[in-house]
């Protein structure tokens, strides 16, 4: 692709079968609600890291559901006892490490926590369970995986996706549960919005288009894959991109579901993510983007693409 482009720079195991911060405070108490903007570029990626390699899977090829025992009101996995604990239930390294993620962690999470030894990394989502409080009860993100695993075999093991390994079920002192604890393999490359900052930059720009048009076809080949379901919130926050191996990877995916007529398409979404993020860079990132974003999208079905 050829052209120029203006840019304005500023105790108890459940097996499930499948085939394929702000700096967190220790201790952390379950009360806590910090915010986050999807737009935002954290110090620490809460998904990736570029020497991260892929890590390995706790036990076979299964989702495992497992519980936790708090001996306290806190949640802090960096602080024996609940660190012994955790690393026995991982199957990890005594010596392993356990660092609290910088950076927004969500209004609906509680913390998130970077999980490592010499072999494995994984990161920890800390989220809470009661969202139903007001109004009828909601399906918490612990339930919406579960669900995906069991309709859609091959998930958990797709590598175009961060989808949890483990969950555990945080149990006080009297077996009352309020958080689970989601624990992801630590995807490897930069956040789509960051990737996209560098490009621009860096003047990169060519590169930056044909890199869309390799994500239209990916998404294009996502969505064939799982007949139309859509991720549901796909912004380029949402995307990791590891270009040194050619990889996308698609993360908060607890909300995978069949396309809605009354909420945007993915292909709808990520184009108005495009049009936001113009305003910063210059009009050419959505006209330009948005053609090559659809180009590769439209290669892959055999019919063109059309978003608003």
């Amino acid at each position: 692709m050829s052209g120029t482009m203006s840019v304005k720079m500023p105790g108890r195991q459940v097996a499930l079968p499948y085939s394929s911060s702000s700096q967190a405070k220790a201790p952390l108490p379950f009360s806590s609600s910090p915010q986050h903007s999807p737009w935002s570029s954290p110090q620490q990626s809460p998904w990736a890291s570029p020497k991260s390699s892929g890590c390995g899977t706790p036990r076979g090829n299964t989702l495992e559901i497992d519980d936790l025992y708090l001996e306290g009101n806190f949640f802090d996995p960096c602080q024996l006892p609940l660190k012994s604990q955790l690393l026995q239930k991982m199957r990890m390294q005594p010596n392993a490490l356990v660092e609290p993620m910088r950076g927004g962690i969500g209004s609906c999470n509680a913390g998130m926590w970077i999980l490592r030894d010499s072999s494995n990394c994984y990161v920890l989502k800390l989220v809470r369970t009661n969202s139903g409080l007001m109004g009828p009860p909601q399906p918490t993100e612990s339930d919406k995986f579960a669900k995906l695993c069991r309709e859609n075999p091959g998930i958990v093991k797709d590598p175009s996706l961060s989808f949890p390994c483990k969950i555990f079920h945080c149990l006080g002192q009297g077996g009352g549960k309020t958080h689970d604890l989601v624990v992801m393999r630590q995807v490897t490359g930069v956040r789509g919005s960051e990737f996209i900052m560098q490009k621009l930059h860096t003047k990169q720009v060519q590169d930056l288009m044909r890199i869309l048009e390799q994500f239209g076809a990916f998404l294009a080949d996502f969505h064939a894959r799982y007949n139309g379901m859509q991720h549901g919130d796909l912004t380029p926050a949402n995307v990791f991109f590891d270009q040194a191996r050619g990889r996308f990877t698609l993360v908060d995916v607890a909300d995978l579901a069949p396309r809605n007529p009354v909420i945007q398409s993915d292909t709808e979404r990520f184009t108005g993510s495009l049009k936001l993020l113009s305003h910063f860079y210059g009009p050419d990132l959505f006209m330009q983007g948005k053609a090559q974003f659809e180009a590769g999208y439209a290669r892959r079905t055999g019919m063109p693409l059309r978003t608003a």
